[in-house]
């Protein structure tokens, strides 16, 4: 039995795999790619620091971000540098904005693009719970599912081009299994336009 790859055979404990949408250019998914230390060391910045707080669901940071949430950018970086092509990849910093969401179970978000004042180059981190993300474009939808710990990253076309957005509804069908919604939590990493920074 000592004989026995066991990394050759399963492959390595911590390998991410990076997901490609070929109907979506630009859209880029790591399973699982956070770890479950990294999303609680996450939520518990989150909490510490107050983001939710009197019925609010939503915070945002500017410029340099917190070590919280900056660590984020060196990991995608160092683990996962193929979400993004060059030259987003490379560019210093690779994000300088945070926007901190709260869905309550069954809550989702309208249907969007964002913002042209942001760059190439969105980052989302889901934590807390799956649900379904609803890609859109001239009348095709494509469903991405999203579980904890997973990473989305939209550039080129599907940044620009395809809308991205969650229904709301308590659960979600996939591939005929049921997933019920709880309590989730996304973060998204973004940078402004430098015309945009005055």
């Amino acid at each position: 039995m000592s004989d026995i790859d066991w990394d050759e055979l399963f492959g390595p404990e911590n390998e991410i795999k990076v997901e490609s949408v070929t109907s979506i250019p630009g859209l880029k998914l790591a399973r699982e790619a956070i770890t479950h230390d990294e999303q609680m060391k996450l939520m518990n910045a989150i909490v510490e620091n107050k983001y939710f707080h009197d019925n609010v669901d939503q915070a945002m940071c500017f410029g340099t971000l917190p070590d919280h949430f900056a660590w984020l950018e060196t990991w995608v970086k160092a683990t996962c540098p193929e979400l993004f092509p060059e030259p987003i990849i490379s560019r210093k910093p690779l994000f300088d904005q945070a926007i901190i969401n709260l869905y309550h179970k069954g809550k989702g978000i309208k249907s969007h693009v964002d913002l042209l004042r942001f760059d190439d180059g969105i980052l989302i981190v889901s934590l807390l719970s799956s649900c379904v993300m609803t890609m859109q474009k001239d009348g095709q939808v494509v469903p991405i599912l999203l579980r904890p710990g997973d990473v989305l990253a939209l550039s080129g076309e599907a940044r620009y081009q395809w809308e991205h957005g969650i229904e709301e509804r308590m659960a979600d069908i996939v591939d005929g299994e049921w997933i019920e919604r709880g309590t989730r939590v996304s973060i998204t990493l973004r940078r402004l336009l430098i015309s945009d920074q005055s």
